[in-house]
């Protein structure tokens, strides 16, 4: 398979990042994927004229970028289906601070920004656009989600579908455009398109007649489902019973009493499903370990994290005390074999994931490393 790597600011030294090529030259990549919202921010229209597109195409293409990330916002159930707008309202503070975060109070900012950044891909010849399918909150963990799975699962699946007709209405999309890979949600803080049973309904009533809709499956997030069982050694699904399909219960039934077997049969279950045969585009490699604690049920804090976080006086605070626990607990993007996974059985699957899905590319993300050399050599390392 052919290897791309995620790269953000700080994960490599400022000598490296003026040779990003070289880099991928050292380490045997086909390129980078990069963040759009740190392009250029979100709120803003990505390019005004053709020269602009162009020189941002030049710019990219310098650095070795192949993948392009899409830009993304919390509750897009709530703002592109007006489902509970309300709520949203008084979760963000107000209509003014909802048209400012979202850029309007339609979605045209939304889907407008998303074909720009399609339209990018496409003249930089990128290899695939990674496209989000996650509904979360402003704050971690600050509420609970009123909206059900099943609304958020149809509501994803509608809000591709009105990115796939807008791409197609403007003309954006063809044969010789990039795949559009869709990034699964986490677990515990999240909702959005999960399983892989969640996919096969997906691709049951999405129209893509250039065939450009491809899973780009997130280890990372596909392991926040998972936890220790206190004091027996064995490992679980730290998911509310509603969240637990028989499927999960026979997994856990028969692997949990080996937390690394286990953790890679949750992985093998939804990356290797049948009914998904050539459809998965990338694996987003890393790792997650084990928790000990379940933090989120259903969004919201569990325990004393929600009275911490409830006694906190401003949105900076309460932001900053979620996304310290997100990023150490659950989007850790953790070295393969320092978390919960057993590289051996990470490698067989990939080897079997090589002949389920044949064009699938590795994408290594590590994304909070401080030293991404180190790492993605040791990860490298891991499945050679």
């Amino acid at each position: 398979m052919k290897d791309y790597t995620t790269l953000k600011e700080g994960c490599l030294t400022p000598a490296a990042l003026q040779d990003v090529p070289g880099f991928c030259r050292r380490f045997g990549l086909e390129g980078i994927e990069v963040f759009m919202d740190d392009v250029k921010n979100r709120t803003e229209v990505l390019f005004a004229a053709e020269t602009e597109k162009e020189a941002l195409v030049d710019r990219l293409a310098a650095g070795s970028v192949k993948r392009i990330h899409c830009s993304y916002w919390a509750y897009p159930t709530s703002f592109l289906t007006k489902h509970s707008f309300s709520q949203l309202e008084e979760r963000c503070g107000g209509l003014a601070a909802v048209r400012e975060y979202y850029g309007d109070l339609t979605g045209a900012h939304m889907y407008a920004r998303w074909c720009q950044e399609y339209e990018l891909a496409t003249a930089l010849g990128a290899q695939s656009y990674t496209f989000h399918l996650i509904d979360y909150a402003p704050i971690d963990g600050m509420w609970d989600f009123t909206i059900s799975k099943a609304d958020i699962r149809q509501a994803m699946i509608s809000m591709l579908q009105h990115f796939l007709n807008e791409l197609l209405d403007r003309g954006l999309i063809g044969p010789d455009s990039p795949q559009i890979e869709l990034e699964n949600a986490g677990w515990g803080l999240e909702h959005g398109m999960q399983t892989a049973e969640d996919y096969a309904m997906l691709y049951r009533q999405i129209y893509d007649p250039f065939h450009k809709v491809k899973l780009g499956w997130d280890i990372n997030h596909l392991l926040h489902a998972l936890g220790a069982d206190a004091g027996s050694g064995s490992a679980r699904f730290y998911l509310p019973d509603s969240e637990i399909t028989p499927e999960m219960n026979r997994l856990q039934a028969e692997y949990g009493h080996d937390p690394s077997l286990f953790a890679v049969k949750w992985l093998e279950h939804n990356i290797l499903h049948p009914d998904l045969a050539g459809k998965v585009g990338s694996i987003h490699l890393s790792d997650c370990g084990l928790k000990d604690t379940q933090y989120f049920t259903n969004g919201i804090f569990t325990g004393e994290y929600y009275q911490n976080i409830s006694a906190l006086k401003t949105w900076e605070e309460r932001e900053e005390y979620g996304v310290g626990i997100v990023l150490s607990k659950y989007d850790n993007h953790l070295v393969l074999g320092t978390g919960v996974l057993e590289p051996v059985y990470v490698k067989a699957m990939i080897g079997a994931l090589a002949v389920h899905s044949p064009e699938c590319v590795i994408l290594h993300e590590l994304k909070n490393s401080t030293d991404l050399e180190q790492d993605l050599r040791r990860q490298l390392d891991c499945i050679a």
